[in-house]
């Protein structure tokens, strides 16, 4: 039977010793620890003590006593979850430091007088920077403290009639940090508050106790290693948080330390330094394991431990964290949860790091109630671990050692497959093809392809790119070309060789200066081969990669994809909205960040289509749903951006037109798009017509990331000649053709295809009713006849084609007859089918025309049929890199003939 009162032999021995009570843990027992309950307890158990150092020597640790019995009992009954018990402790922590160097600070003063900035002359406060647990507020019940030292700028102490020997900055928080750590760590009859670590600081033992944020800066550019940037993602200011002086010096300081953390640009390079730090500590456990002999496995550094579930989210943080706020989250927890939500782990993934996690950190907490002790590992005492056993809720030994090892295999697992082993390999094929390019030029060797293929292999090693690199990236470097000619030698038919090895090289030389894009083809083997299948399979693919080869990053992700189109947008809406608020005065970053979420999420539709997964109707109902997601989002941020609006939310609405109204947008398309308001205010055509030119500026300028999209709006009214941003009276008598300056029945064609995308809903509602309108006019049948006639006349010529192709699109009896076809149909029957004017796409509009009598059912179908075949082979063009989707007019015979017949039939002028 479990006894929680005697499992701890500390506590045991609080209580024989009369420092604490049964009576009043059991007390506390429903509480939990505050602020204000620390004070209160602060003061009832510290001494009647003149000096206000040792006063608060001692109650600190006396309430130490206090805090550590009431959690370690409420732990071992059941009361208390790990959160809580963690969040407890760093409370405390964090309370002592401040009283500390409140106290501390005071005294010092009066000697010395206050610590004043040689160039700002502002008060300077001692930032103590908590790192690792505590850092994350995921303290252990008997951890050590890791604390950092740090003020804000140099200068010197003011002298006052009090204090009337000044002395440096650096002198007063030298001493200041000295006395804080005597205090809080120093071992007294009362015992201690918390051990203290000050090894993480630059330069270590062998650095200055305290430094100014100018020397870590210094520091952080000429000396920082990989290993304090990992130790770094912890960091956390713990001074006293309603004093304006440490909330500017946290400030300058989040400053320092962020770009050394997280790196601008991807940094694939952590992965390799994560691997180093993390063999180094595995092998210490080890080695501290075959050393001593009385300790077991440890939980926190051996395999499958506490540590590798640090690893893996640090590593994602390192990584993408320079360009996701998100990831610099601290709790380890909290980053768990990020990486599912940005599609790096899965769900499944997720839980059961958190699983093991909670596990081995209520482990641990046992392992440390025993004898209040910093220790991880296991005891290898059969009676001391069936007492930890029945401690954690298992009857023996066996069935609590099955549960464990269950949670360290399934965490071990994970972390192999995030950070594979470095393996020796021999000299494969494309090793020898690629070290020995040159040699085997000159050997004519006919057994590897063809002679100018291996002279562009030996071409490429005389690049500047791959000159220039480091010995370091070179290695590297040649490393992934013979993995990857290896795998397109040994895994692709001979006559794909040729191909895949151009795409190959012209990706890799994209990449040479690269390090850390480099890096990731070596230490990912499923990276390199997704990306040569990629590069198999599709040229257009090819291209995209290459000039965005951070995408590489994707073939790392779990699949965030999912098809439910309304629920899956509004996420990514939801996650870009959220991001783009936490810089909200970076505009340039924000539009870098809409770039790349655009590219990201094209990327993952792409490689979906590529799979099969998608039908190209889902994936251009996927990138048209993207369009109106990024479309809104912009429009939404230049409005909120622009000064001088005259309402809080504005009158305005963009309609989109083309295929991207009609919901049929491909990988390249453009928008079309018109701008309408419903705003009398009197200046209003003046401020949309601005935030119309914002909005333009924010998709089409070219940055790093590339641009938004290509937008067009010479569809508004007048083209060209026309308004920005129409009004929506102005509209209305365009399209009614109740003025002289009316719209062409082409543009009615258009409106056809026209929806409203975003803005106010008002406004939509007003042009869906102008459209609904407008297309059910009635209409002379043979003038409208003539005017679609000579409109695709004029496409036609507009078009010309020189070979000996079929032209998809635009040749006779392809994709536009086709649409001409609907449009003529909507526009000729709506009046009386008013459900027509439904935008349902081209194919629902060609099976509802049949279902209506308008066409035979057999040739409403055989079109629908036509258009569905001819864009599945206008994708696949595309996807091949085709300038223009061209086939040969025998592969589409008969669709043509069908659809020149329809034409025929339909437009027979009466």
């Amino acid at each position: 039977m479990f006894d929680s009162w005697q499992y701890s032999h500390y506590l045991t021995r609080l209580i024989q010793s009369g420092k604490v009570s049964k009576e009043t843990i059991n007390a506390s027992l429903p509480t939990t620890w505050t602020r204000f309950s620390f004070n209160e307890a602060l003061y009832q158990l510290s001494p009647q003590e003149d000096n206000p150092v040792l006063k608060l020597n001692i109650g600190l640790r006396r309430l130490r006593q206090r805090v550590y019995s009431h959690i370690i009992m409420k732990d071992l009954l059941g009361l208390a979850d790990v959160n809580e018990v963690t969040q407890q402790m760093s409370d405390f922590a964090e309370f002592a430091v401040q009283q500390g160097t409140l106290v501390l600070t005071n005294e010092l003063v009066k000697l010395h007088g206050t610590p004043t900035g040689k160039d700002t002359h502002q008060q300077q406060e001692l930032l103590v920077i908590a790192m690792g647990k505590l850092g994350g507020r995921e303290l252990n019940v008997s951890s050590d403290i890791d604390l950092i030292f740090a003020y804000e700028e140099e200068g010197e102490t003011q002298i006052t009639s009090t204090a009337q020997r000044s002395i440096s900055n650096q002198d007063f928080f030298h001493r200041l940090g000295q006395q804080l750590n005597k205090l809080l760590s120093d071992v007294t009859d009362e015992g201690f508050v918390f051990r203290v670590d000050l090894r993480l600081r630059p330069n270590g033992t062998a650095g200055p106790l305290v430094i100014n944020l100018a020397m870590l800066e210094d520091y952080f550019t000429i000396q920082g290693r990989d290993w304090e940037r990992y130790a770094w993602i912890k960091a956390r200011v713990i001074s006293d948080p309603m004093n304006h002086h440490v909330i500017r010096g946290t400030q300058a300081l989040i400053e320092k330390v962020t770009p050394f953390v997280y790196r601008k640009h991807l940094d694939f390079s952590a992965m390799s330094a994560l691997r180093t730090i993390h063999r180094l500590i595995r092998e210490e456990a080890r080695n501290a394991e075959l050393k001593h002999t009385y300790r077991g496995s440890d939980i926190k550094l051996g395999p499958g431990g506490i540590r590798e579930i640090e690893f893996i989210t640090q590593v994602f943080q390192l990584i993408h964290g320079g360009q996701d706020i998100k990831l610099r989250t601290i709790p380890t927890l909290s980053v768990l949860k990020t990486l599912v939500d940005r599609g790096f782990l899965t769900p499944s993934d997720s839980t059961l790091l958190q699983e093991a996690y909670f596990f081995l950190r209520k482990l641990e907490h046992r392992i440390q109630y025993r004898e209040d002790q910093q220790i991880h590992y296991l005891p290898v005492n059969d009676n001391e671990l069936s007492e930890l056993a029945l401690s954690m809720g298992f009857a023996d030994i066996a069935n609590f050692m099955d549960a464990l090892n269950h949670h360290r295999n399934q965490v071990s697992q994970l972390f192999n497959k995030i950070f594979p082993n470095e393996t020796e390999q021999t000299l494969s094929v494309g090793d020898e093809l690629w070290q020995r390019s040159e040699v085997l030029l000159d050997e004519n060797y006919q057994n590897l392809p063809e002679v100018h293929l291996i002279q562009k292999l030996s071409s490429l090693k005389t690049t500047f790119s791959y000159r220039a690199q480091t010995q370091r990236t070179r290695e590297q470097f040649d490393m992934a070309m013979g993995k990857g000619l290896t795998l397109i030698l040994e895994q692709y038919s001979a006559d794909s060789h040729e191909i895949i090895i151009n795409r190959f090289l012209r990706f890799m030389e994209a990449i040479s200066r690269k390090a850390s894009y480099v890096m990731l083809l070596v230490d990912y083997p499923i990276v390199l081969k997704r990306l040569i299948d990629l590069l198999y399979t599709s040229e257009w693919a090819s291209q995209y990669i290459t000039q965005r080869p951070q995408l590489l990053d994707e073939f790392l992700k779990s699949n965030p994809f999912h098809h439910d189109l309304k629920d899956y947008w509004q996420n990514f809406k939801d996650n870009l909205i959220s991001r783009l608020n936490e810089i909200p005065q970076d505009i340039e970053e924000q539009m870098h960040i809409l770039r790349r979420a655009k590219h990201q999420y094209t990327f993952q539709i792409l490689l979906q289509d590529l799979q099969k997964k998608l039908t190209v109707t889902e994936v251009a109902d996927h990138l048209s749903a993207m369009a109106d997601t990024l479309a809104a989002i912009v429009l939404n941020q230049v409005w909120q951006q622009y000064a001088k609006k005259h309402i809080e939310q504005p009158k305005l609405a963009i309609i989109a037109y083309g295929k991207w109204g009609s919901k049929e947008m491909g990988y390249s398309s453009d928008l079309d798009l018109v701008f309408l308001h419903n705003d009398d205010h009197p200046d209003a055509q003046l401020h949309y017509s601005y935030v119309v030119r914002k909005f333009s500026q924010w998709m089409v300028t070219p940055l790093g990331t590339g641009t938004l999209y290509d937008i067009d709006m010479q569809l508004r009214p007048n083209g060209s000649a026309g308004l920005l941003v129409s009004p929506i009276e102005a509209f209305y008598h365009y399209h009614h053709q109740d003025r002289d300056n009316s719209a062409w029945v082409w543009e009615h064609q258009a409106l056809t295809r026209a929806r409203f995308c975003c803005g106010d809903p008002e406004v939509g509602h007003a042009f869906d009713q102008i459209r609904f309108d407008v297309i059910t006019k009635q209409r002379e049948l043979n003038a409208l006849k003539q005017e679609i006639i000579s409109m695709r006349q004029r496409m036609y010529e507009g078009h010309p084609n020189q070979s000996d192709l079929f032209d998809i699109k635009h040749d006779q009896g392809g994709m536009i007859d086709i649409e001409f076809i609907v449009q003529f149909l909507i526009l000729a029957y709506a009046h009386r089918y008013p459900n027509l004017t439904e935008n349902l796409g081209n194919v629902a509009l060609l099976r509802r025309s049949s279902s209506l009598g308008l066409l035979r059912n057999e040739e409403g179908e055989a079109l629908a049929q036509c258009y569905m075949q001819y864009r599945e082979w206008q994708h696949l063009e595309k996807l091949k890199g085709a300038i223009h989707a061209r086939i040969p007019p025998l592969k589409a015979k008969n669709l043509i003939q069908q659809v020149n017949t329809s034409w025929q039939q339909l437009f027979n002028l009466n």
